[in-house]
């Protein structure tokens, strides 16, 4: 989540050609992202959504216009930026301001890596959600062969927050930092855990430079043929290793189900 850009600036008649946003508020996550899940949500029949953490409000006010019915809930309510809407105050580390079963929808952009309990947050997301109610969550792609390789070289898959960088820049609010990255199998196995059924798993974009490293790909899938299928399973490999994680962007979009009780 690109936090570095103010809450309170705001866009109008802006044009895409020029590489510019036309909804408004300025998104905190990738433009990518946001156009992603209002296409998968404009299939969806209009009911009741939560956005948390909701920053802006571009993604509410988008869904807001397409006709559902929107709560926008963050830690920190200074970067809401749309007036029609209003916020409440809710931390996904300890509890969302919500009764049990209250949404059909949640989405929940690039936050979930910010926390420092995301175990917790998915519960929240699970509690607050009806039965049958959709989770569309996104976070940083861990797994593509750009990050492998950056972790192979580096040791690590993302840029490690600076204490005097978020102290300087984000005045402290660690929240504001990637502190919880969880990779594709370790986030499927505690969505799965609190009672969620994926249903999709998508990239935001193509990136056209990885098209380079698609060789690296083919190996390591070759690679991968001579493990047993238990071991494929452990792993997750036939998901991994797929084009939406492997060869997928900067951001992964899981759409989940809240199973019945």
């Amino acid at each position: 989540m690109d936090r570095g850009v103010r809450g309170d600036r705001i866009l109008t008649e802006k044009n895409r050609e020029k590489g510019e946003w036309l909804y408004g508020a300025i998104p905190l996550s990738r433009s990518e992202t946001h156009d992603k899940v209002i296409e998968m949500m404009e299939k969806e029949p209009r009911g009741k959504v939560l956005d948390v953490p909701t920053g802006t409000g571009v993604l509410a006010d988008r869904l807001r216009k397409m006709g559902f019915e929107v709560s926008c809930c963050d830690i920190d309510p200074s970067y809401f930026s749309v007036p029609e809407l209003r916020i409440e105050v809710g931390d996904l580390n300890r509890s969302l301001p919500y009764p049990d079963d209250s949404f059909d929808y949640v989405t929940c952009l690039d936050g979930i890596e910010h926390t420092e309990n995301p175990s917790n947050a998915v519960h929240e997301l699970q509690r607050v959600l009806r039965a049958g109610g959709k989770v569309f969550l996104s976070t940083p792609n861990l797994l593509n062969i750009e990050r492998r390789l950056r972790f192979l070289l580096r040791g690590t898959f993302s840029k490690i927050p600076h204490r005097a960088v978020v102290g300087s820049t984000e005045k402290g609010n660690l929240s504001m930092a990637h502190i919880s990255p969880l990779g594709y199998p370790l986030l499927r196995f505690i969505m799965e855990y609190y009672g969620f059924h994926i249903l999709q798993v998508e990239r935001d974009r193509i990136k056209p430079r990885m098209k380079w490293l698609l060789p690296l790909v083919w190996i390591i899938r070759f690679c991968g043929l001579f493990l047993s299928g238990e071991k494929r399973e452990l792993y997750r490999l036939d998901e991994t290793l797929s084009s939406e994680i492997v060869m997928g962007g900067n951001t992964l979009i899981v759409v989940a189900e809240k199973k019945d009780r």
